[in-house]
Formats: C-alpha cells, sequence, structure tokens
C-alpha cells in the first residue's frame, strides 16, 4: 500500500524538508546520543509508540492517512540521514515489532554493492550506502520496502555528502496466539509510558517553531 503512494509521501517529504525544523533524533527521543553524536540524523514523528502526533500528522495528508490505516504500526516517522553519516552497532530495546524502512530518498552516488560484513572503523570508499543486520547487509531503492528485525545488531553508513529519507515504521511482529495477545497489551499500553508525553512535546515545540506553514494542508 505504501508503495503505491510513493510520490505522493516524496512531495509531503519536501514540504517538511523545506518548512520544519526537523529536530535530532536524540534531542525528542531521550537515549539516542550514542547513535547521533555527529547531529546528522533528524526525524519527522507521526506516531510515537502508538500515539499519534496529530500536528505532524496534518502536515502530510497522504503519509498520515496510511500510517492511520495500520493499527499495527506502533512508531512512524521520517528519518533523515545527512551524510557522511554512520550509526554505529546497537540494538534495538523491544523484539515484539519488526522494522520497515520505505526509502523516499536515496543519493544517486549510494553503490549497488554493499559490504558483506560489518568494518570497524566503517569502510572509507566512496559511495558505500547500506544498513546491515548481524551478518547481512541491504542497500535501499527508492520505492521498495526493506523489513529488518531490530531486535538484531544493527549499524548504517551512508559513506555520501547528501541526505538518505526513509519512512520508519515499527510494526507489530507476528507471534503465536498466546505471546501475540501479551504483545498487543504491551504495544496498546506504551502510549501511557511516561517518556512518551515527552518525546511528543519536544516534537510539537519543533513544528510549532517552524514559519510560513500552510495552515491549508
Amino acid at each position: 500500500d505504501f508503495e503505491n503512494h510513493i510520490g505522493e509521501m516524496q512531495a509531503e517529504l519536501e514540504y517538511v524538508m523545506k518548512h520544519i525544523p526537523t529536530p535530532q533524533f536524540d534531542k525528542v527521543v531521550p537515549g539516542q546520543g550514542p547513535l547521533n553524536r555527529d547531529k546528522k540524523w533528524t526525524v519527522f514523528q507521526f506516531r510515537v509508540y502508538n500515539r499519534d502526533l496529530e500536528f505532524n500528522h496534518k502536515l502530510c495528508p497522504v503519509t498520515s492517512a496510511l500510517v492511520k490505516k495500520y493499527t499495527d504500526i506502533s512508531y512512524a516517522m521520517f528519518s533523515i540521514l545527512h551524510g557522511p553519516k554512520y550509526i554505529p552497532p546497537h540494538k534495538g530495546l523491544y523484539s515484539g515489532v519488526l522494522r520497515v524502512h520505505i526509502p523516499l530518498k536515496v543519493p544517486n552516488e549510494c553503490s549497488n554493492t554493499a559490504p558483506s560484513q560489518s568494518s570497524s572503523p566503517p569502510p572509507s570508499s566512496v559511495g558505500e550506502c547500506y544498513i546491515r543486520v548481524k551478518n547481512e547487509t541491504r542497500i535501499w531503492e527508492e520505492g521498495k520496502a526493506l523489513v529488518l528485525d531490530d531486535s538484531l545488531e544493527h549499524e548504517v553508513y551512508l559513506n555520501v555528502k547528501a541526505q538518505r529519507v526513509v519512512l520508519f515504521l515499527d510494526i507489530r511482529r507476528p507471534l503465536p496466539i498466546l505471546e501475540d495477545l501479551c504483545n498487543r497489551l504491551f504495544l496498546w499500553y506504551s502510549r501511557y509510558i511516561g517518556v512518551v508525553g515527552f518525546v511528543v512535546e519536544e516534537a510539537k515545540r519543533y513544528t510549532m517553531a517552524a514559519t510560513e506553514i500552510d495552515q491549508n494542508r
């Protein structure tokens, strides 16, 4: 469904990037500092742990409608990397979701190949643009969804001076009946975790500070 609306979502992304001062990821989500020491990862959030950010939804009606159509999406945002950017190896905190990337903007300079394994320090050959999950690496292709297990070790490398943007989604993982019930309850309740309120208020502060917002959107 998302792949059928790439052009419209790209247009909404361009509007956001032109008019909204998208915040650094670690400024709106506590604890993400180690992944963004170089301050080259900004975000525009639509849904945070099952709580919708209506002030952002209204600026992107097509993307908003798609996100709201699926209740199994617990987290949704435009994830914007400003290359060159390296996100070091890390693991997600919760295994009850699968991560989906819908690539909306991929630099032309990105190569068509990815390294076979992690390198430390990260590789220096120009043009490498990839995500590694455990022992597998993948590249992004505009309009083609990429599904990964966030609970496994993963890293991201963008070795070009350009932006890479994906619609970043966390989707409830399919599980056996009992585990699925517990997972659903946890994800539903997550909207009431205290830190979520902080995330929402910080994101709102950045959006409301923006100028030249088209009130008709």
